[in-house]
């Protein structure tokens, strides 16, 4: 019976310990931009140890953010699309979409602590001062989720081009110089091969 309780406080503990972390992580965009601005106007003291604490956790917070935003585009067309109930399957199954979870995940760690490296030999003397310290953590959280902000920038220009497209499919005269322009290449390719 006492391995049973022993058992069930782990759990417990375990669920408690993951919901305090998911919290945390899910409101680092908040606190990475409200709290250093806090803490260097109201106890300057603790900016160093604030500095070490926001960018060791740096790395894990964009790894989280990175594993939300993986699938979230493909979700959202499924949710959109009615086929919510199925999007596991279409996107390739468990393997596929948790092996992609997890590459994101890691490729957002490693390029956040590259990312915070470059900023902070780039941006480290402004550390010296409070008006620096200000400047620093306003630019801080753009190194912090560099990933996350390349990830989002190549699927919206990715989209845009997708965009055009679609418009230009609509477009008559646009869809008749596109065809007049295939086949005119391959009555090149015809010539070139004979």
């Amino acid at each position: 019976m006492e391995i049973l309780k022993s058992l069930f406080r782990s759990i417990v503990r375990l669920a408690a310990i993951n919901i305090a972390l998911i919290l945390f992580f899910a409101s680092t965009p908040l606190l990475y931009v409200t709290v250093p601005f806090w803490v260097i106007l109201t106890r300057p003291a603790d900016a160093a140890a604030m500095f070490t604490v926001y960018m060791m956790t740096g790395p894990f917070v964009c790894g989280f953010w990175m594993t939300v935003i993986c699938h979230w585009h493909t979700v959202r067309k499924a949710q959109r699309e009615g086929r919510s109930a199925n999007w596991r399957e279409a996107e390739g199954g468990m393997f596929c979409t948790v092996g992609k979870s997890i590459g994101f995940m890691v490729m957002g760690w490693f390029g956040s602590a590259l990312a915070e490296f470059v900023f902070c030999g780039a941006a480290g003397n402004l550390l010296h001062s409070n008006t620096g310290r200000l400047e620093f953590f306003a630019m801080a959280p753009f190194a912090v989720f560099a990933p996350v902000w390349l990830v989002l920038l190549c699927r919206w220009m990715r989209g845009r081009k997708r965009e055009d497209f679609i418009r230009a499919k609509g477009d008559r005269e646009l869809r008749e110089t596109l065809h007049a322009i295939s086949i005119r290449a391959k009555s090149m390719r015809s010539l070139n091969a004979h």
